[in-house]
């Protein structure tokens, strides 16, 4: 079984999600402050890890992302990075070379 391990962290606006596996990292940073509100990447993910943020309430000036990332529930598909016209979203994946025989043998 691939053991997956996944964490977010929120830097000033960025909100940075990992996904690491033992073949690669998956990188998915999503800057709120870029984001209009469209909720298209919403509607549109698979997997239904993105929810509505409180829009009335950010648009009376409350700081909040106005798209939630429910992180058990995201697959790091891209289709947010791939789709938003806002370009709020950006996925980087950074593949891990395979280990040969003879370097697993050594550690």
């Amino acid at each position: 079984m691939m053991d997956i391990e996944k964490e977010m962290e929120v830097q000033d606006s960025h909100i940075i999600c990992r996904q690491r596996t033992k073949g690669s990292e998956k990188v998915l940073d999503y800057d709120y402050k870029k984001c209009a509100g469209c909720t298209l990447c919403v509607i549109l993910c698979p997997k239904k890890a993105l929810a509505e943020g409180p829009l009335k309430e950010i648009a009376t000036g409350l700081d909040a992302p106005p798209v939630l990332i429910d992180l058990d529930a995201c697959v790091f598909c891209g289709m947010c990075a791939n789709l938003c016209p806002a370009r709020a979203f950006r996925m980087t994946v950074v593949e891990k070379p395979a280990s040969t025989d003879a370097q697993k043998a050594e550690t």
